[in-house]
């Protein structure tokens, strides 16, 4: 079965997306868009992203006809979106950036308050390619958005990151963000369990180490997946920002460790393998 063109990389913020688009983009037949539901500080505003952002081309689209971008249109939307989106990458696959956080910003007239975003449906009606990246260490990406929070510097792009800092975790507060977060990769799951076009990746697979390069096994079931040649360039064009393992970067790691154990996410007291 032919990989689709489009594929929407989908995942929560601080689970590495950069990190992959920056190796995937390398691919001579592989075009990777930013966050497309982004509505301001775009990571990379060259014209093609700029162009390609979702607001920017709704904003473009409606033309002053406010009623073209109504819920009831969706399903247009979206087409016409992926066409614009087809008229600005000139490589075979279109990978689309989406947080799980922006999923909610195409949706039709009804949807019930609780239940999956009218997004996920309209990519299965489209057979849109979904590559769901996780990161099963929630303490590890607690830790991510934290340090990006308080220094206000969310990516490195090629140059050294500043030194590695130690950050207090509110304890309490982390086990109900984890109890969230596995709630909605269980429903990304869920929505996806079946469909043809549906893969599953896990950070700490792609990256096992600190040489900023997805393992070879892992780049070779995405070379594939994709169904392209093996012209990667397999470096990630990012310097990650936090080195320290758990031990010495959690200032209050006791505290942590007395909330977490016995709970179902002790396990993410186990580093992932790039710091141990």
């Amino acid at each position: 079965m032919a990989h689709p063109e489009f594929t929407v990389l989908l995942a929560r913020q601080r689970s590495g997306t950069n990190a992959l688009l920056s190796v995937l983009g390398t691919h001579p037949d592989i075009f990777c868009f930013d966050e497309v539901f982004r509505r301001d500080d775009l990571i990379r505003p060259d014209e093609v992203q700029i162009r390609g952002n979702y607001f920017n081309f709704l904003a473009e689209y409606a033309a002053g006809d406010i009623t073209k971008t109504f819920p009831d249109r969706h399903e247009q939307v979206l087409a016409d979106y992926l066409a614009h989106l087809r008229a600005l990458a000139r490589r075979r696959h279109v990978v689309v950036d989406v947080k799980y956080n922006s999923t909610h910003h195409l949706s039709g007239v009804w949807r019930p308050m609780i239940g999956e975003p009218t997004l996920f449906g309209a990519l299965r009606a489209r057979e849109v390619a979904v590559l769901h990246l996780t990161r099963r260490n929630y303490l590890r990406c607690l830790l991510s958005h934290l340090k990006a929070w308080e220094s206000k510097r969310y990516y490195v792009f090629d140059g050294p990151a500043p030194p590695d800092v130690g950050v207090s975790v509110p304890a309490t507060w982390a086990l109900d963000e984890m109890g969230r977060w596995r709630a909605e990769d269980e429903l990304v799951t869920r929505a996806f369990d079946g469909y043809a076009f549906y893969k599953q990746i896990e950070y700490a697979d792609l990256f096992p180490d600190t040489s900023g390069a997805i393992s070879k096994s892992a780049l070779e079931d995405l070379r594939t997946w994709f169904a392209v040649s093996d012209d990667f360039a397999n470096r990630a064009s990012l310097s990650k920002q936090s080195s320290l393992p758990l031990k010495a970067t959690v200032e209050n790691m006791d505290e942590l460790v007395e909330t977490l154990r016995g709970t179902a996410f002790e396990y993410c007291l186990a580093d992932e393998p790039a710091y141990r």
